[in-house]
This record gives C-alpha cells, structure tokens and sequence, in this order.
C-alpha cells in the first residue's frame, strides 16, 4: 500500500479542466495515462506536501517531438522558473529523471485544483505527440545507470517489458526499508512524532543511486539464475556485495526535519549499522 507522503500529486491542465493523474502514476506498474500536450492551453502540476527537487518519468509511449521542458514553483506570488533545472527526460521524449536546485527561493505552498500542496508547474516548448505516461514518481536509478556497468543488460528484459523500472522500484523500496529497520528516523511535520523515512527524505538521491544501481543487477542475475552456484548467482552476489559496502560505508543526508530544505545539520548525517542481506534459494 502506498502512503500519502510517498505518492506524488500529478494533475493535467487541460485547458483549466483537471484531470487527476496520481493514483495512475504512483507505482510504474498497474496503470499509465494518455494525454497529448498542447503549448497554448495545457500543464502538469506536480504537487507534494514538502518541497522536492526530482521526480522520475516512464514513457510507455515517449514524445516525438523535440522540445525543451520548464519547471516552474510557486513563491508566494506568483510561479517562477525553478534555477538549475536539469530534464533528462528531453521533454517527455524518452524516460528519465527530471531535477532542479532544492532550496528556492521563497518556495510556498499554493492551491491547484482545491488541493493546496507545494506545486511545479511542468511545461513543453511546443506541441507533443501523442504521449503515454506509465509512471511519474521516484528511484533511484535507471536503465541508463545499469548500462554504464553491464551495457548488455537489455538482453535481461523480462518478455513483454521494455524497461528494468520494477526492479529499480524494487530496489528503492528495499533501500528505504533497511534504512528504518537500522533507525533513520524524521520528525512528521504534522504530528511531530517520529516517523519512518521515504524515498522523498533522501535530500540528494544521487548518494545512493550507485548502491541502487549494483542492488537492481544483483535482482536481475537472480532471476536469471537456476542454480546455486552458477555465473549468474556469483554475479548476483557480488553486485549485491558491492549495493550493501556502498549502504554501509556512506554519509546520508536525510530531511530528519521533514520540511524539504536542507538544514545544515543534516548535511553529514552519518550511516550507522550494518545491513545483512540473506539470499534464500530453493531449486525446483
């Protein structure tokens, strides 16, 4: 089950009508959403209860129209240009992360659509194709992250998928739930008790995107193996031995405050504990 802070609010500007994309992209598996995006008249909201600075986008069907994508936030009066926005997503053309500078100025919750949140409005420079959205949510890699250390991985796609992007989920989930299990805790900005982390406390997602990346190949090798000891159990466990040093050995800046801005306290928040991972392998 997801929680309210772990799913992003996704609305569609249809011309001032809404449509509510959230239920549909929260989990990069179930369901997608078509639309095609006219300049003149259309937007995507992308709204949370604290400031973010990235989300990630699954293409099932991708733009083909080259464009450039803005990111605009709220400041209190009106919506700006977010600074330092980086769209590896070219505009919805492809699949890809989508990030800007945490921390602007005067970031402000606003109301969109009777839902008052911390909204970024999401534009296109011209007309899209087209498009269908499978997800719009977090990792903490990618297909692209996998190719730089295994550049055949494509050759793993499970049949009928086009994409690793359940095991990158996987691997986030697990990454997170190790996390509370070893006590990262936050303060809920709502209830002021301690809570578990999510995905979207990580205040730099870069710093575990490498551990994600060793994690998800080791899930693949799993799967693809049928023996105990053959190539791809041994690979399997030794990218999973590479995910857990990386866990293990980092520092980890977490928004323990809840509020979405990095405190200088929590810029070299240490990792403590030591995550044990047991593979448990039975052969039919």
């Amino acid at each position: 089950m997801i929680k309210i802070n772990e799913k992003l609010t996704i609305l569609h500007d249809d011309n001032t009508v809404f449509s509510d994309f959230s239920n549909d992209l929260v989990g990069f598996d179930r369901d997608s959403s078509s639309l095609t995006f006219i300049t003149a008249e259309d937007s995507i909201y992308v709204g949370f209860y604290k400031p973010i600075n990235v989300f990630y986008t699954e293409m099932g069907t991708a733009n083909v129209n080259a464009n450039t994508m803005s990111v605009k936030y709220y400041n209190g009066t009106a919506f700006a240009a977010c600074d330092g926005v980086y769209d590896d997503s070219k505009g919805l053309t492809r699949s890809g992360f989508t990030r800007w500078d945490r921390g602007q100025l005067n970031e402000a919750k606003t109301t969109i659509n009777s839902v008052e949140l911390y909204w970024y409005k999401i534009d296109l420079s011209v007309d899209s194709s087209a498009m269908v959205i499978d997800g719009m949510n977090i990792v903490f890699s990618d297909d692209q992250d996998l190719k730089r250390e295994l550049f055949e991985i494509s050759k793993y796609l499970p049949s009928g998928e086009t994409s690793h992007i359940l095991s990158h989920v996987s691997a986030r989930d697990e990454i997170i739930q190790n996390l509370n299990i070893i006590g990262k805790r936050k303060v809920n900005a709502e209830s002021g008790w301690l809570d578990n982390i999510t995905a979207f406390d990580l205040l730099d997602i870069s710093e575990v995107k490498l551990a994600s990346t060793y994690l998800v190949l080791s899930k693949i090798m799993f799967a693809s193996s049928d023996e105990v000891d053959d190539q791809y159990m041994v690979k399997s466990e030794r990218y999973e031995k590479l995910s857990g040093n990386i866990i293990n050995n980092m520092t980890l800046k977490v928004d323990v405050d809840d509020d979405g801005v990095e405190d200088q306290n929590e810029r070299t928040t240490s990792f403590s504990g030591e995550i044990i991972r047991a593979w448990v392998y039975q052969a039919y």
